[in-house]
């Protein structure tokens, strides 16, 4: 039995910059996050663009939502020499678009369970209007530590899914690169079409 589990939700960007415009003689670049698939990131608002952490207490009958946006660098860069040719702009969005819309627990089947309903609609601050990140996902999170998502998200940027049980090892759920795939911010951004439904013990 499964005293707490903790579910851990991540969109973010791999590479430490994106391009996200070019003319003639600038580049506008975007900060990513620089890293790999990974779970400890709650305590850093700089490894993802958006977050959502779960705790669920089966003790208490309770779920915990921890809604988070990372910083959003834009930067802009001569064409020819690539040196910065004005300051960073720093812009920082809201975390109500990152939604725990709906808990609730009961038992089946396959026993004691809570069902939780997470949303995630996010756009990028310093460029108005722009493409949101989204996700929606159905998860079911069971006594024993299993885990089920279901859901969708979009084609950019990577997104990952974790579970932790108690004090025992992450466990990755989900994990998706777009560069896998070939999508990136101009493609990729557009696409709510990513499908998500796994089950884990």
């Amino acid at each position: 039995m499964a005293y707490q589990v903790a579910v851990r939700v991540a969109a973010f960007i791999p590479e430490a910059w994106i391009e996200f415009m070019k003319t003639s003689k600038v580049r506008i670049l975007y900060n990513g996050n620089n890293r790999g698939f990974k779970y400890d990131t709650l305590n850093d608002r700089h490894a993802y663009k958006l977050c959502s952490h779960l705790t669920v207490d089966f003790t208490n009958k309770k779920v915990t939502h921890y809604p988070g946006v990372g910083p959003t660098i834009e930067r802009t860069v001569d064409i020819n020499t690539g040196e910065i040719i004005r300051p960073d702009i720093t812009g920082q969005a809201l975390d109500n678009g990152v939604k725990c819309t709906f808990w609730q627990f009961g038992s089946g089947t396959y026993g004691e369970h809570v069902d939780i309903l997470l949303e995630a609609a996010v756009n990028i601050p310093t460029f108005n209007p722009s493409p949101d990140i989204n996700w929606e996902y159905n998860i079911r999170v069971y006594k024993d530590g299993k885990v089920s998502v279901k859901g969708k998200h979009d084609a950019y940027p990577a997104h990952e899914i974790w579970k932790l049980v108690d004090k025992e090892k992450p466990v990755a759920l989900h994990t998706y690169d777009p560069r896998s795939i070939g999508e990136t911010v101009y493609t990729g951004l557009m696409k709510f079409n990513q499908k998500v439904d796994v089950i884990r013990k």
